[in-house]
């Protein structure tokens, strides 16, 4: 008898903690994201919904936090795209077809209220937009793979020191639109956008 009212309570809690998540309705329309901006919990459900009159559009990260899953519809003209949030932090997102203006983001709190330790997990890139050269310091970071704005991989580095900076050559690139990702350990630590200007 004790082992049926430890999983009644077991299946209470669980169903209870669901409850508690919220969805959050995002507008997929012409070039914009509706809300642009909001701030949500672990636990909450992010649902894109396309009103964009056959319009494509798509959502991707350019910025999560460490060990969450990447933002990555996929290119849609109707439809959703639903996102489970798991970890506490700053996300960034765009249309990658309508850049640089059709970006958005939101911010994640913890359900206790609790603000998440900071990761010491980071990377900076400068100046951006850039010219011929881009600078990139990063802490804790094992590899950083850049990108341009279709997802042919330009360059893959392999980093040594912990702590440290490196320079990318963008001299020979065309202007417009590009991505790096930074990994610890196989894992997408975070995505950020690079314009190279004219």
């Amino acid at each position: 008898m004790k082992k049926i009212y430890l999983f009644v309570c077991s299946a209470f809690t669980f169903i209870s903690i669901n409850a508690n998540a919220t969805n959050i309705a995002v507008d997929v329309t012409n070039n914009t994201f509706t809300p642009q901006a909001f701030t949500a919990e672990i636990g909450d459900v992010v649902t894109w919904t396309w009103n964009s009159s056959g319009m494509t559009h798509n959502v991707t990260s350019q910025s999560i936090p460490a060990g969450a899953a990447a933002l990555s519809s996929g290119n849609m003209t109707t439809g959703t795209y639903v996102y489970t949030i798991t970890h506490a932090g700053n996300y960034g997102y765009s249309c990658t077809l309508h850049l640089p203006g059709m970006v958005a983001g939101f911010t994640v709190n913890s359900p206790t209220g609790i603000e998440a330790p900071a990761t010491d997990l980071l990377t900076a890139a400068y100046p951006n937009p850039c010219n011929d050269k881009l600078t990139v310091k990063y802490t804790g970071i094992e590899s950083i793979e850049l990108f341009n704005v279709i997802g042919e991989k330009i360059k893959t580095v392999v980093l040594e020191a912990t702590e440290s900076k490196i320079e990318f050559d963008f001299a020979n690139l065309p202007s417009g639109i590009y991505f790096y990702r930074s990994y610890k350990n196989g894992t997408i630590v975070e995505t950020k956008r690079i314009v190279k200007a004219k």
